[in-house]
């Protein structure tokens, strides 16, 4: 934890006025997981344009990265039903913004989305905090990170504060945020969309409510037992053959004395895009 204390002045006797460090700890646990495809044979294989050992191995690459990111961001919202290895805690009411300042999940309506003002008060929060998030230090200057579901970056592209900002601030023509799409920095956030931001029916009415992520250092943390490996396998004679991954790992945010250290989580209700 940071140090708090006063310090001494002029030629005041610094020996036997030290200032104590304060140190906690959190339990990580890791687990090991696996998955494998097996090809169906070697007429299958031969009648196939295309190289199927080398396509099965390219397909549990993308599931392992994207179980990879899931894991990660489930930790850093606090999804309490992601148990792998680790299950996290839900944000406290003291590291949470609710849009509108409804105050629980429960109470959002559907108009109480992501806008400028969540995001500032996330900031302010994160800044404020005892102990406050360590923001990230980059090129000098202070940041958070911001990961929020792609409903709630829909709601934030309609803030006409966050547009007016985004128009005159950013770069000029075609390649403005406005026009090619891209996620943007405002008041020192680095923001970030992901769709396994957690999102779930609830709220007032049932509606999509979404929980966004402002990160600090040491967010999540993540420990490994064993890094990723590979193995083929030969089945009946050599005639089929199988692949594996696996590692065993595990993620988790920390929390001390039951508060999150390294993020704010940001509530809001999300809106599904439409045409009509």
């Amino acid at each position: 934890m940071r140090n708090f204390g006063a310090g001494t002045d002029g030629d005041a006797e610094l020996e036997g006025n030290e200032e104590a460090t304060v140190d906690y700890d959190h339990d990580l646990r890791i687990n090991q997981k696996r998955h494998a495809v097996r090809l169906t044979g070697r007429m299958d294989e031969k009648r196939s344009a295309y190289e199927m050992r080398t396509k099965a191995k390219d397909r549990l690459k993308v599931w392992w990265a994207e179980l990879l990111d899931q894991q990660i961001i489930d930790k850093l919202c606090g999804r309490i039903t992601s148990t792998f290895a680790n299950t996290p805690a839900a944000p406290t009411a003291a590291r949470n913004v609710w849009a509108n300042n409804a105050g629980a999940d429960v109470a959002l309506t559907a108009d109480e989305v992501m806008d400028t003002k969540c995001l500032v008060a996330a900031k302010q929060m994160a800044k404020m905090a005892a102990p406050k998030v360590s923001p990230l230090r980059i090129n000098g200057k202070n940041h958070y990170v911001v990961i929020m579901h792609p409903y709630q970056y829909t709601d934030l592209k309609q803030d006409p504060v966050f547009k007016q900002e985004a128009r005159e601030a950013g770069e000029k023509g075609d390649k403005n945020p406005i026009f090619n799409g891209a996620l943007k920095m405002y008041d020192g956030l680095i923001l970030h969309e992901h769709e396994y931001v957690y999102a779930w029916a609830g709220g007032a009415g049932n509606i999509p409510i979404c929980r966004a992520v402002l990160c600090g250092q040491q967010a999540a943390v993540i420990a490994w037992g064993k890094e990723v490996g590979w193995v083929e396998k030969s089945f009946d004679y050599g005639n089929k053959w199988g692949i594996s991954v696996g590692a065993i790992f595990g993620v988790q945010k920390p929390t001390f004395n039951a508060l999150d250290y390294g993020t704010v989580a940001i509530t809001t209700a999300g809106t599904i895009a439409s045409t009509a």
